[in-house]
């Protein structure tokens, strides 16, 4: 191992700093567009003023050094230019251009852009410039149209997105970083599947522990053997839990194909069309739908909040679960379990599940009913015997 010259200058780019720091390549994507949009907005007189020169030429790279420089040499004219950036946006906001929610988006990747360069603003007055936010209109996917979209997928890669994703309750990103290391099977002794443990996240200081259905194990454990078909063996721990079906070697399906794939389910069964004049969101989000699904689901099912929150990634302010391999170590498994039958997509699954919880609850109930009579002839065994115990001392 080696550190370079050119290794160490090169953590002296401004730019190639906030790459860095954005670990997800779809995240980094947007971010560098966003920034780009909001550099190319500042006067080059700014620049001149503070730092004695403009920008070389237009390139995103250097109108981020030359910003990143003016913020250093003088971060009140900074903070004042992203606060009208800030309210500039906020007049495409009071005219219908742009929801208030999606400003706050517009304003991370300036954030990230500083913080990577280890430069601090009061972001919590800038904060205080932000509209308020709006509740959103849309909605979950319904069980119906994911079962629509199961019957209108053309192969297994697809039914499994969408299991996964309506069972799981993660985000879009995620599926940059799934590899089959990353679920652990939990099993009944008849060796059916009772779920799984999902690891999202892995390697991130984000990640967290989620579960999936029987129904999307059962598919999952399917795809496995159509991967030993395609390629000849079962995958590797560290292989990508879904790969592309477009090459022949092995590469992650990543996040973008994944949404692409779901782009055209929709819109063959329907629940893409054209939007109307005016309006400018469809009713259900394409991927946050699943994730809206999972949540309703949960409340549904009744699910500890706590526990919910836990499971969606969102941080509560309790112990993280990093390694655990056993079933028993998944407290929050039971929890998860309320949900399986308003999770599980298909009816006649669902109705197998039902109908295995009535036995096991039959069963249990047969069992407590033996226990009771086994109580009931023990304690007359015992009356019997203290019956025949007083009888002998009487006549003694």
């Amino acid at each position: 191992m080696q550190i370079s010259i050119k290794d160490v200058h090169a953590r002296e780019d401004p730019y190639r700093l906030f790459l860095d720091s954005i670990k997800n390549s779809d995240t980094r994507r947007k971010y560098k567009n966003i920034l780009y949009r909001f550099l190319k907005l500042i006067p080059n007189q700014f620049y001149e003023d503070s730092i004695g020169h403009s920008p070389k030429n237009t390139k995103i790279e250097t109108l981020a050094k030359s910003f990143v420089y003016l913020t250093k040499n003088d971060p009140k004219l900074a903070q004042n230019i992203i606060a009208t950036f800030i309210k500039e946006e906020k007049k495409l906001v009071e005219s219908g251009e742009l929801n208030p929610n999606t400003l706050s988006n517009h304003i991370k990747p300036i954030k990230a852009l500083l913080d990577a360069n280890s430069i601090a603003l009061h972001w919590k007055t800038l904060h205080k410039l932000y509209p308020r936010p709006k509740k959103t209109q849309d909605r979950a996917y319904t069980r119906q149209e994911l079962q629509q979209m199961i019957e209108a997928s053309p192969d297994i890669t697809d039914k499994l997105i969408i299991q996964l994703f309506s069972s799981g309750g993660f985000r879009l990103e995620a599926w940059d970083y799934f590899t089959w290391k990353d679920v652990i099977f939990f099993k009944n002794d008849d060796n059916s599947y009772q779920g799984a443990a999902l690891l999202v996240y892995r390697g991130d200081p984000e990640s967290y522990w989620t579960f999936i259905t029987p129904e999307a194990c059962h598919t999952l454990d399917h795809y496995r053997e159509v991967w030993k078909s395609d390629i000849g063996r079962y995958p590797k721990p560290d292989e990508p839990l879904i790969k592309s079906v477009r090459f022949p070697v092995i590469r992650r399906l990543n996040a973008l194909g994944v949404k692409r794939r779901i782009q055209k389910i929709v819109k063959k069964i329907g629940l893409r069309p054209s939007l109307p004049e005016g309006k400018k969101r469809h009713d259900v989000p394409l991927d946050h739908g699943f994730r809206k699904y999972f949540n309703t689901m949960m409340r549904r099912a009744k699910v500890n909040y706590l526990d919910k929150e836990d499971m969606m990634g969102h941080s509560v302010g309790l112990e993280k679960h990093y390694e655990r391999y056993q079933e028993e170590d998944f407290e929050r498994f039971p929890e998860y379990q309320k949900a399986i039958p308003f999770l599980t997509i298909s009816d006649t699954e669902r109705i197998r599940l039902e109908n295995q919880q009535l036995e096991k609850e039959k069963s249990e109930l047969e069992m407590q009913k033996g226990k009771v009579v086994k109580f009931e002839l023990d304690m007359k065994e015992m009356q019997e015997k203290i019956r025949i115990l007083a009888e002998k001392l009487l006549v003694e």
